[in-house]
């Protein structure tokens, strides 16, 4: 009599096994991740993202690009049974940085949601309600997801005041304040909004002897009106700032055209994050070579670079190198590509 013996139940077991394994490997790591400060800043195809995730495991997305490759991107960072937000900050409404944050929404539990006081509809610059920001807000309002506007001055407390967690850690940024603080929008009655420099949520957050500038896209308008606010406002803020340990991120190409000096000089920026194409026009290269050969007598002086005392190795182009992770245990920062 010959004894069969099916192959499916060790299959099964081994399978079952496997799974729980590596679940448990996976919450081991995230248990004993790094207790430090990160800020993610995404590489989009279209518009920006940014995440932050705290020491104590609070969660902000910031903006969420044109599509739903947020959703993946967040998936690469939190555990994948996780889907939890403490809050998403929308810094305009242009639906290239919106349209994400409506799947991200729809999909992660979100406690509060954080949008500018001033819009380029709400003080009349368009005649309309951009089609994706009303979806945006709308979707908001069904999940009854608390909604708070700011502007400058406002601030988050990015740590978890009823806080209980062990780091097991010897340093005291456990014990530190991690604080946004909104630079813009102003007023209308402060600002003369235009086309060129609409209203735009712009902060700074600042942990221990170390700080991160968000200047989205300002233009330099915006930038001269946070020179003279940033002039004009406490100096130990100030100081904070221009701490040895700091990082400015802007979502263009960040060419001296596109940057005051002035404010510069103010922030005093020694890592940068920015995004500029690397693919180049060849036909509209020549000619423009062609047209600096004639009227090489006529052309402009070039513009000094505000930014050149930024070493190379603390630059960091979003389309050469990817997702940006910026580290900080309150001391140091760490940037590098994800």
């Amino acid at each position: 009599m010959s004894l069969k013996i099916s192959g499916r139940p060790l299959i099964i077991a081994a399978t079952t096994g496997a799974l729980m394994l590596g679940m448990g490997g996976y919450a081991y790591r995230e248990e004993h991740r790094s207790r430090n400060l990160e800020v993610y800043v995404f590489s989009m195809k279209s518009g920006r993202s940014m995440f932050i995730r705290t020491p104590d495991d609070r969660r902000f997305l910031i903006d969420g690009g044109a599509n739903s490759d947020i959703v993946r991107e967040l998936s690469k960072i939190l555990p994948f049974y996780s889907h939890h937000l403490d809050a998403v900050i929308a810094t305009n409404s242009e639906g290239k940085n919106i349209s994400g944050l409506i799947d991200v929404i729809n999909r992660y539990r979100v406690e509060k949601v954080y949008v500018p006081k001033f819009t380029i509809q709400s003080i009349g610059l368009a005649s309309s309600s951009d089609l994706i920001y009303e979806t945006f807000e709308e979707t908001i309002k069904s999940l009854n997801i608390a909604v708070e506007e700011v502007m400058v001055g406002d601030s988050i407390d990015l740590r978890d005041a009823n806080n209980n967690i062990n780091y097991n850690t010897t340093n005291d940024s456990s014990s530190r304040s991690i604080d946004l603080v909104f630079d813009f929008p102003l007023s209308p009655d402060e600002f003369e909004y235009s086309k060129a420099s609409p209203p735009e949520t712009l902060f700074h957050i600042i942990y221990g002897d170390t700080s991160i500038v968000f200047l989205g896209n300002a233009s330099n308008k915006v930038q001269k009106s946070l020179t003279i606010s940033m002039l004009s406002a406490d100096r130990t803020m100030n100081t904070k700032v221009q701490s040895k340990e700091n990082a400015l991120i802007v979502s263009h190409s960040a060419l001296p055209a596109n940057t005051s000096s002035d404010l510069m000089a103010v922030l005093m920026p020694k890592n940068l994050v920015y995004s500029k194409s690397l693919t180049t026009d060849t036909k509209s290269n020549s000619k423009s070579s062609s047209k600096s050969i004639v009227k090489k007598s006529s052309s402009k002086k070039p513009i000094p670079d505000p930014l050149a005392t930024i070493l190379n190795d603390h630059r960091f182009n979003l389309k050469e190198v990817g997702t940006i992770k910026i580290s900080s245990d309150s001391k140091q920062l760490e940037i590098k590509p994800l």
